[in-house]
């Protein structure tokens, strides 16, 4: 993450850019069908298995039971994936937005996946569940499902794409609808500022942009119909807050990143929410000011624009580590992209003569190290 102390305004107008698009792209009718899909895709090879049982399966000495019990599972997942499918219809034929995405959210296969029915049911055990991609890695019933392999990891890419609580939820910063896929992620999962959408490389999921970025609009500099924190959002888009006083001390005024934070999804009816400054564990009572009104789809048609939304790029080459490191709070000896293993592998840009950050020492007790990316 770059240091908005010391961005240039154009590497400042080119962040807005970028977080305006996953905003848009996140919150859209084709990246939520993506993940209908892939839970479609989960849900046809679990009535497979079912059909047709590896051996493993049709070995296993409680399989009669755990076949019936896997059937009454099947539909559960099955009402669950019929209600995304009615609020995707919804969301296409509605001004409400907020009654769409609901009905969307409600589709949750992590509880029977990594939850207490789970645990309860020894789903990490079973070779039905194994045969599925559910990985059991560690003893105690400690289960990483970002190393899931198979029809389990595409449930759990579908559940981070599927994320409209994160968007719904008034009271973001005490729910956490990621707390059964990343439990390092707590940050993440509160609000959809630029270190929301930046702060881990894989995560939510890969962030992929067009050869053309589209613009952000410009900052809203009319305060006329600002909405404060505390107050109740009026309109379906996209906000930015703005600061009370300028942040940033020693900063130069004029500079907009001193006054804006980082443009925020709400839906009409919501409350504003207080902001939370990129890098900091602080929260400010700001000023919201509408940037975009989403009128997306009211008409029944999808953007043109959403086309972007589909398309991969190869795989981006390892990046390479040169011999340079320092520690938090060292002087940065060189400008450029420095990663920290211990702190949940994140990259952040930083100036030659400005501080490292973090923590000399991580929450598990390792040694924090900082490399320079080439």
């Amino acid at each position: 993450m770059q240091n908005r102390q010391t961005m240039t305004p154009e590497q400042e107008q080119q962040a807005r850019n970028q977080a305006f698009y996953l905003l848009k792209k996140y919150t859209s009718f084709t990246f939520l069908d993506q993940a209908r899909l892939r839970y479609q895709g989960f849900l046809d090879a679990f009535v497979n298995q079912l059909k047709t049982p590896p051996l493993a399966v049709q070995n296993y000495r409680y399989a009669v039971h755990a076949q019936t019990r896997h059937e009454e599972e099947y539909k559960e997942f099955l009402r669950q994936m019929i209600s995304m499918e009615q609020g995707l219809a919804l969301l296409r034929s509605t001004h409400h937005k907020q009654e769409a995405y609901n009905t969307i959210s409600r589709t949750d296969f992590m509880e029977q996946l990594f939850g207490r029915y789970a645990d309860e049911k020894g789903v990490c055990i079973d070779p039905f569940y194994i045969a599925l991609g559910i990985v059991y890695e560690h003893p105690g019933n400690s289960i990483h499902p970002s190393n899931h392999t198979a029809f389990i990891k595409d449930v759990i890419i579908a559940a981070a794409m599927n994320s409209t609580r994160r968007i719904t939820t008034s009271n973001l910063k005490d729910y956490d609808p990621f707390r059964l896929v990343d439990w390092n992620s707590l940050r993440q999962s509160q609000k959809w500022t630029y270190e929301t959408l930046f702060f881990e490389p894989e995560w939510p999921i890969p962030r992929i942009f067009p050869d053309y970025l589209p613009s952000c609009p410009s900052y809203n500099r009319n305060h006329q119909d600002q909405i404060f924190t505390g107050g109740t959002i009026p309109t379906d888009g996209i906000w930015e807050p703005w600061f009370i006083t300028p942040i940033f001390k020693n900063t130069d005024p004029a500079k907009m990143a001193a006054k804006v934070g980082c443009p925020n999804y709400f839906l009409a009816g919501a409350v504003a929410t207080e902001y939370q400054l990129e890098g900091m564990d602080t929260w400010e009572e700001v000023w919201w000011r509408l940037l975009w009104e989403d009128k997306r789809y009211l008409d029944g048609t999808i953007p043109a624009e959403e086309a972007d939304y589909l398309k991969t790029r190869p795989p981006v080459a390892p990046q390479i580590f040169t011999d340079h490191k320092a520690y938090p709070g060292d002087v940065c000896p060189i400008t450029g992209n420095w990663h920290a293993p211990h702190m949940q592998g994140k990259t952040v840009r930083v100036e030659a003569g400005n501080i490292m950050p973090g923590s000399k020492i991580n929450a598990a007790g390792n040694a924090v190290t900082w490399y320079l990316k080439v």
